[in-house]
């Protein structure tokens, strides 16, 4: 889905037609919530708890149902049925007037590629070109981002944060932040193509690490008696989220589509995603460990990982905002990033 939206886009709304994929994983959060919340008298008692399982179902059904009114992406059009086949979509998505230039920017990828005639680059042949690696790593490292921010352990285990801190209805409160997830989405589809992925990377890895330091400092005053601790890991796991949303919780989604040439592109995200999959089970399994062990620092191993992502932001991370992938490639080049 982040790579058709990439390829369906015009290149100045990129980015604000690529967050809408993590607008419907927002909502898709928020709705699995208010509906397993007992205190909103939904899905969430223990009589009515199996009729979650039906929602998954629905959505499903409604996605076979609205797939086939949605046209095919211009760049696959170009290389499976030719130029005017190409065309056609994109005025059907975008405009007559820039149809022309659009199309110029496909033809330019499909000749930068390696192959010579625009065929798919496998997995095994993305890993051995070298031409393509400093992207790779960039893309992968973002994906990696996105986990290991420590999100998952604010999502997953809210509910039981909520509770060690004294929050009266811990599963409620877990619902409001997925309210909060969702309206700092909406914000972040307006900003993510006038401010810039990377600024707004580097902004949302402050603030984050910021917060993640103020909810261990809450954990460790409380132990000693201050007061209003439980209100500052609140609005401590509130400011994770939210300058979460406006970096990796976008940008992170589509960032390789706007790095990674046609030819490369669906393999590249295959691996991404998978690899962001494999990282999301792992801080899901070994948090809980952690967070029994460790308490009350269990949250410093994301300041130390959300400060190591802020450097590798401002080192290595490039400005997509508005360039094309045989532009972005010269800044690829340049870059001082060690490959072997």
């Amino acid at each position: 889905m982040p790579t058709y939206f990439s390829e369906i886009s015009p290149i100045a709304i990129r980015g604000a037609v690529g967050t809408m994929h993590q607008l419907g994983i927002t909502v898709g959060i928020l709705i699995s919530q208010a509906l397993s919340t007992p205190s909103l008298n939904l899905l969430g008692s223990e009589s009515l708890w199996q009729w979650l399982f039906l929602v998954p179902v629905l959505c499903g059904l409604l996605e076979v149902i609205v797939l086939p009114f949605c046209p095919e992406s211009p760049s696959y059009l170009y290389s499976a049925q030719g130029k005017e086949a190409a065309r056609e979509a994109l005025v059907r998505l975008q405009s007559e007037q820039v149809a022309d230039e659009y199309l110029g920017y496909i033809e330019d990828e499909i000749k930068s590629a390696s192959t010579g005639d625009g065929s798919s680059m496998t997995i095994r042949e993305l890993f051995f070109d070298r031409k393509l690696r400093k992207q790779l790593i960039v893309g992968i490292t973002v994906q990696l981002m996105m986990q290991f921010s420590g999100i998952d352990a604010v999502f997953y285990y809210s509910t039981t944060v909520f509770k060690q801190a004294g929050v009266s209805d811990p599963a409620l409160a877990t619902t409001c932040l997925g309210v909060i997830n969702v309206i700092i989405t909406i914000f972040a589809v307006k900003f993510m193509d006038s401010a810039g992925r990377k600024t707004l990377l580097m902004y949302s890895w402050c603030g984050m690490c910021a917060s993640f330091m103020t909810l261990t400092a809450s954990f460790i005053l409380k132990e000693q008696g201050v007061h209003y601790m439980d209100q500052l890991s609140v609005a401590a796991t509130t400011g994770v989220i939210i300058f979460f949303v406006f970096g990796p919780g976008c940008v992170a989604w589509f960032i390789i589509a706007e790095i990674i040439p046609l030819y490369a592109r669906d393999s590249a995200m295959a691996l991404g995603i998978f690899i962001n999959w494999i990282a999301n089970w792992l801080v899901a399994f070994s948090f809980p460990i952690l967070l029994q062990y460790t308490q009350p620092y269990t949250f410093l191993i994301f300041v130390t990982t959300t400060a190591f992502f802020l450097y590798f932001t401002i080192r290595f991370v490039p400005e997509t905002k508005g360039l094309t992938v045989p532009q972005l490639a010269v800044e690829f080049d340049a870059m001082p990033l060690w490959t072997c």
